[in-house]
């Protein structure tokens, strides 16, 4: 009896840690621009519903999707205007993209 009650104290354990490890926002809007160092994009801010350039930066681990296709930041061409989403963990850093996903290129 106590070896099952031990069981479902570290299953319940983990799950609370689990759910508490990672904090990711998606941000969605259009780009502005691109450079190597990041992205802006012009987001609707959720407390005043105004549109809001925000900065995002790109590291080696930023995963970036076009179409669904894993791409280099360099090699997705963002082009100004196009929508995008990008998310980021809010517990680590909210300037940092974790991932960052874009249509069909025209």
């Amino acid at each position: 009896m106590k070896s099952i009650a031990a069981i479902v104290g570290a299953v319940v354990i983990a799950v609370a840690t689990v759910s508490l490890a990672a904090h990711n926002v998606t941000f969605k809007g259009t780009a502005l621009e691109a450079d190597k160092a990041g992205v802006r994009v012009n987001v609707v801010d959720a407390k005043t519903k105004k549109i809001t350039p925000m900065k995002f930066d790109v590291d080696a681990e930023t995963k970036v999707l076009r179409d669904d296709v894993v791409v280099t930041f360099a090699n997705a061409k963002i082009q100004k205007g196009e929508p995008i989403s990008v998310t980021v963990d809010h517990d680590l850093d909210e300037e940092l993209a974790q991932v960052i996903r874009l249509g069909k290129t025209k």
